[in-house]
Parts: structure tokens; C-alpha cells; sequence
């Protein structure tokens, strides 16, 4: 029987389904600033839309995701080399940014958006599946990638947020900051992660979830949720004020984790045990992403500098559209 609920993205080409999402996206941001520049909203509701969408969205989201794929012995690599890169360009871009002469508050900023990168629908894995040979097994790798990296970044990168929002967590230990997660309704992407995983290999994927396109209404609502409530707390002047924080960010972005990236698997070749063609590839083009829609979200959800943050992912998205989009596209043609 079929559904009365089904949205017509679910069942179209996935090019225009991405068209779709993105209009619907870039509708959402944009209403967003438009409600509050009109006075419609206060900028403060952003929060707790951005908290309810972490909380609920994005952990049935983590669950689903995972459950529908189960993680393979070569994942492992993924998982691996995912984890140290979150780390190495979150915390690597910290010094990085005490000697350019940053803030406090523009280091935490810097630290987050260089460690977190689009790699979903909305681009990295759409740009796996139209660019790549096995297009299909590319998006299905691309998905569990973004997931590990929303694991990495709860348990790495929110410590640092936590650290970064204001002086009386200056001092507290890196243990704690990071125990925090575990018990913080903000790290629940990270429990429904893991329970998708573990289900995956016990228990049969839901058919309601198979056969309907709940996946799909999570990532509108998701969607919605974020770019909405970023909208509403967006500032488009002093960007250039900020020059270095878009210019730690790009280089982080655009040089510092592709050549990380290359560097790993080339290490993981030499193992003898290394990830498969598509894997590669896959890996590959998620490390020319731009900051990830959970920069502004994260910097809203720990009081950090939300209007920085939202200029810093604008425009380090702006810039990946281009200049390293179109050498991508050069290089996969």
C-alpha cells in the first residue's frame, strides 16, 4: 500500500533530488535572515531550534543511518583516519591561530569549523555519487563517513567548544570536557551512532524505515532546522575584519586536510591492508569539503561567537564553490 506521506524526493533522480534539498535549504537560510531582519523572530529562538534539531533530528538520523549499513572490517580505516583528522585539524589549527594573533573567542571558532567539513547530501556525498565510478557504493561509504565524523566531533571537537565558551572552563581538564559529552542531551547523535551500528549486526533493518522515506523526512527536517536557525542569527558585514579566520580555515580546509589525507593512505597502503578503490576516492574528495553547516550550529549551542561562525562558513563554502570545486571537477572529469 502505498504511503500517503511519501515526499517526491525520495523516489527522484538523486540530481534532482539534490536540487531539491539544496533550494530547499538555501529557501530555509534565507527565511531565517529574513524573519529576523523583518522582526518576526528573535534571533534567540535559533537555540533551542538548533538544540532540538541536534537532540532529536540528527541522533534518529545518526541511528537510521547506520543501522541501514553496517560497518565492514575495512571501515575500520575509515573510522581511523576520520578520527585523526577531526583531531589533528581541530587542535592543530588552535596554535596556528594564537600566531596569527587571534582572540580566545576566534580561536574556538577556527579550531571547530577547520575540524568539521560537509560531507553529506547536500555536497560531499553527492559529489561522491555523480563524480565516482561505483556511484552507488561511493554515496553509501560518503553517508557512514559523515556519520564517524559526527561521532569524532562530539567526542573531540565539543570539548574543545566547551572549552572555548567561556573562562571557568578554561582550566577544566580534557577528560572532563570530554566525559561531559556522555551525558549531555548534545551528544545523543554520538548514542544513536553507536546503537545503529551495534543494531546493524543483530537486528534486521526496520521495513517501515526501508520502504518509507523516513530517512528522508529527517534529513528535511534536519535541514530545515539547521539553515533556519542559522539564518536567523546571520550578520553579512565585517566578513573582511575577520580575514584571518577565513584564511586559517581555507588553508586548513584546502591544503592542510587534503594533504593529511594523502599522507594517510598512503601510510595505510604500505600496511598491506589498505581501503578499496571506491573507499579511496571517497575519502579523497571529503577532504577538499568546505566547514560543515555544524559550525554555526555548535558555536550557537555553546555560546560561542555565532556571528563569526556563521561568516566563516559562508564563505569558506563560497570559496570552495570557486576554486576547489572546479579543480575537483577537473581532476574526476
Amino acid at each position: 500500500m502505498p504511503s500517503a506521506i511519501i515526499p517526491l524526493p525520495r523516489f527522484m533522480d538523486p540530481t534532482l533530488r539534490f536540487v531539491i534539498f539544496g533550494v530547499f535549504s538555501s529557501a530555509c537560510l534565507w527565511g531565517g535572515y529574513v524573519a529576523r531582519k523583518r522582526g518576526w523572530l528573535d534571533e534567540t529562538v535559533s537555540r533551542p531550534i538548533h538544540f532540538h534539531t541536534v537532540v532529536w533530528t540528527w541522533s534518529l538520523a545518526a541511528l537510521f543511518s547506520l543501522w541501514k549499513t553496517p560497518l565492514q572490517p575495512q571501515d575500520l580505516w575509515l573510522i581511523v583516519m576520520q578520527t585523526a583528522i577531526v583531531a589533528a585539524a581541530g587542535f592543530g589549527a588552535i596554535p596556528v591561530a594564537r600566531l596569527c594573533g587571534c582572540t580566545r573567542e576566534q580561536t574556538g571558532v577556527i579550531a571547530i569549523a577547520s575540524s568539521v567539513g560537509n560531507f553529506g547530501f547536500t555536497l560531499g556525498a553527492y559529489l561522491c555519487y555523480t563524480l565516482l565510478d561505483d556511484g552507488a557504493a561511493a554515496l553509501t561509504l560518503a553517508i557512514v563517513y559523515v556519520s564517524i565524523m559526527q561521532v569524532a566531533g562530539v567526542i573531540l571537537i565539543y570539548p574543545l567548544a566547551r572549552h572555548y565558551a567561556g573562562r571557568s572552563s578554561a582550566d577544566t581538564p580534557l577528560w572532563r570536557l570530554i566525559a561531559a559529552n556522555f551525558i549531555d542531551p548534545r551528544g545523543l547523535p554520538l548514542w544513536g551512532a553507536v546503537a545503529g551500528a551495534v543494531l546493524a549486526h543483530h537486528v534486521p533493518f526496520p521495513r517501515v524505515v526501508r520502504e518509507y522515506p523516513l530517512l528522508d523526512i529527517l534529513f528535511f527536517v534536519g535541514a530545515f532546522g539547521g539553515y533556519f536557525g542559522i539564518g536567523l542569527r546571520l550578520r553579512l558585514g565585517r566578513s573582511l575584519h575577520d580575514w584571518k579566520a577565513h584564511a586559517i580555515v581555507a588553508g586548513m580546509k584546502f591544503a592542510f586536510i587534503p594533504l593529511l589525507t594523502l599522507a594517510m593512505l598512503r601510510g595505510i597502503g604500505l600496511v598491506g591492508s589498505g581501503l578499496g578503490p571506491t573507499a579511496r576516492q571517497v575519502v579523497l574528495v571529503c577532504s577538499c569539503m568546505p566547514a560543515a553547516i555544524w559550525v554555526p550550529m555548535m558555536a550557537n549551542l555553546f555560546h560561542l561567537d555565532i556571528r563569526l561562525a556563521g561568516s566563516v562558513w559562508l564563505w569558506n563554502t563560497i570559496l570552495f564553490l570557486l576554486i576547489p570545486l572546479p579543480v575537483l571537477l577537473w581532476l574526476l572529469a
